[in-house]
């Protein structure tokens, strides 16, 4: 009856959330590929292509704690649409220009929209989803946009080939504006889902009141994508300097990304069913015994082996940041919270690369991939003596401000693994 009823609870999350998500997630899967080849068709150059495909992330990282923000005084329902149609906009154009400018100006719109519809989203799901159930309903949400990265480019592959690079940019500018409909109801009866409360709001109010929870929450952030990010990066490197060729590299890489979209249902079952440290701890130690193994790689034997063990790490660890911010984020300040601790996640997305870069120049890959694997150490044991149990299991409460409900007759106490 239970797992029924949470599965019902989670069809009613469909359309204000999953859809507009799949939605933002597929458009971005389809400018994968789709980007880097008109691109080149427009005669640019190697640097001034990565600069346009790297502006989306920058806009991602400077439109965080503004979407934040917006989120908290304007509502969620709002904050969505106007991103998803920025979104649709910004992408449709770029089927019109081959100018670098123009195309980094488009870029940090996408990058800013959609953080827009991942805070708003991911705030909808913090304040509608009881914590007994935040774990696979976060899950869900990374899976969904596991499954759009893989699908999106396959997609954006295919209609380049049919139907040229400016009806593609339209039809994923389109797909963006369709994930509107699902906020459509919610903005008729509730034109606002702002909270107010005393003492201020927003970003202000937040470093007043609960800067050692950012502080907590952001640094676990911080080490976990470094090592994710890292072990993208060192991964194919490894792969190339044991003379792999091309296509076994991607199926390197591939095995971990088959691992990621198996077990992403698994996690948020044993984060709701046994707590979040018995999905988060197992999964990072996962990924740091990977990189260990990878570091050992002579041959292609242990680098598959390695990349399995990291995919499974990964996969286990689906949804995982949603849910602790979650968890961790005041009732007083959810969004712009949930808007900083994004941004302090993605300050290790760009650290962990530079980080495999900088010691593999200096003392090799191997190790560059050790230095990795003591990131995801040094974030394992941050999660356990820092952050402790996040979801109310084993007699630990939420760190802050969030609303409990009993966690069943199945509840356990974690265990050091």
């Amino acid at each position: 009856m239970a797992e029924r009823g949470a599965l019902a609870t989670l069809r009613t999350e469909a359309r204000p959330v999953y859809l507009p998500w799949v939605c933002c997630t597929f458009t971005m899967g389809i400018l994968i590929p789709v980007l880097p080849f008109h691109l080149s068709n427009q005669g640019v150059g190697i640097a001034a292509t990565s600069l346009v495909l790297g502006a989306a992330g920058g806009g991602a990282i400077g439109g965080a704690v503004l979407a934040g923000a917006l989120t908290h005084r304007l509502g969620q329902g709002r904050v969505a649409v106007v991103s998803l149609l920025l979104m649709g906009v910004a992408v449709a154009s770029m089927g019109f220009t081959g100018s670098v400018g123009l195309l980094v100006g488009l870029q940090l719109l996408v990058g800013v929209a959609a953080i827009g519809v991942m805070l708003s989203r991911h705030t909808h799901l913090t304040s509608s989803v009881a914590i007994g159930l935040r774990g696979r309903a976060m899950a869900l949400m990374g899976g969904s946009m596991r499954f759009s990265f893989l699908l999106g480019p396959a997609v954006g592959g295919v209609l380049v080939d049919l139907v040229g690079f400016r009806s593609t940019f339209l039809v994923a500018g389109a797909a963006a504006a369709l994930g509107c409909l699902g906020m459509l109801p919610e903005l008729r009866t509730q034109p606002s889902t702002a909270v107010e409360v005393a003492g201020g709001s927003g970003f202000g109010l937040l470093m007043r009141r609960h800067r050692g929870v950012v502080a907590r929450c952001g640094t676990a952030g911080f080490l976990i994508m470094a090592a994710r990010e890292g072990r993208m990066v060192a991964l194919p490197l490894v792969g190339i300097s044991l003379g792999l060729s091309p296509s076994s590299v991607g199926g390197l890489v591939a095995v971990g990304t088959g691992a990621d979209l198996l077990l992403f249902p698994l996690a948020g079952w044993i984060m709701d069913r046994y707590g979040r440290l018995w999905a988060m701890v197992p999964a990072y130690s996962l990924l740091g015994l990977g990189l260990g193994l990878l570091a050992l790689a002579e041959g292609p034997g242990l680098a598959v082996t390695a990349g399995a063990v990291m995919g499974i790490g990964n996969g286990l660890s689906s949804g995982s940041l949603f849910t602790m911010g979650s968890d961790m984020a005041p009732d007083d300040a959810t969004a712009p919270f949930l808007g900083v601790i994004t941004v302090m996640s993605d300050a290790g997305r760009i650290a962990g690369p530079i980080l495999v870069g900088v010691v593999a120049r200096a003392a090799g890959l191997g190790w560059a991939s050790w230095a990795v694997a003591g990131v995801a150490a040094l974030a394992v044991l941050w999660l356990l003596a820092v952050v402790g149990e996040t979801g109310g299991r084993g007699g630990s409460a939420p760190s802050v401000g969030t609303t409990s409900v009993d966690a069943g007759e199945d509840a356990r106490p974690f265990e050091n693994p």
